[in-house]
């Protein structure tokens, strides 16, 4: 059976990439994808497997890039956010935890707890 499916150019050029890598065809590899998917889709890990599966993946030294600067440093020596309201902000915030007293005491009341 044949399917034909439109990609985005970068995504193509993506799976084009890591094709070449593996010495396969963009096709072979987009089907070994979707068997991987689908084969994986069907397995039902739980949370506890899949944190132990992460666990278990070694470290991609391309991935890691060590620190420059003491993190703490750079967040007090960063600018603050022109455009970050802090009254409107804990305006917001006062409305948010009114709700949720609000919903907190009308749930109370529904199950018979206070009055």
């Amino acid at each position: 059976m044949a399917i034909t499916i439109t990609l985005e150019d970068d995504l193509v050029a993506g799976l084009e990439n890591r094709a070449k890598q593996q010495q396969l065809s963009v096709e072979r590899f987009a089907i070994s994808l979707l068997t991987e998917a689908i084969e994986s889709e069907s397995e039902s890990d739980t949370p506890l497997q899949v944190v132990a599966r992460i666990r278990a993946t070694p470290p991609n030294p391309s991935r890691i890039r060590p620190a420059t600067a003491n993190l703490a440093d750079v967040l007090r020596a960063s600018p603050g956010d022109p455009c970050f309201d802090l009254e409107n902000w804990n305006r917001q915030w006062s409305a948010i935890e009114a709700e949720r007293k609000a919903v907190t005491r009308a749930n109370d009341l529904a199950e018979g707890r206070g009055g």
